[in-house]
C-alpha cells in the first residue's frame, strides 16, 4: 500500500472529511484530494502536517551509494 492510500484509510478510520483534514493542517483542500488518488507530488514538508494531523509519522530512508 502506498502513501496515499495509508492517509486516505487513516482520515477515514478517524472519522475526518478531506476539508476537515485541510483546515487543520493547513493544506489546500484540492491538494488533500489530490493526495489522496495518488495525482500530486508533495512535498515532505506537506506530507509531515497531514500525518501529525492524523497522528502518524514520516521516516526517511537513504539507499546507500555504495550499493548502486
Amino acid at each position: 500500500m502506498d502513501i496515499y492510500n495509508k492517509i486516505k484509510e487513516r482520515r477515514l478510520l478517524l472519522g475526518i472529511t478531506q476539508q476537515d483534514l485541510a483546515d487543520i493542517s493547513g493544506v489546500a483542500l484540492r491538494t488533500v484530494k489530490q493526495i489522496e488518488t495518488g495525482k500530486a507530488n508533495p512535498s515532505l514538508n506537506t506530507l509531515n502536517k497531514i500525518a501529525d494531523v492524523l497522528g502518524m509519522s514520516l521516516n526517511l530512508s537513504i539507499k546507500n551509494l555504495d550499493n548502486l
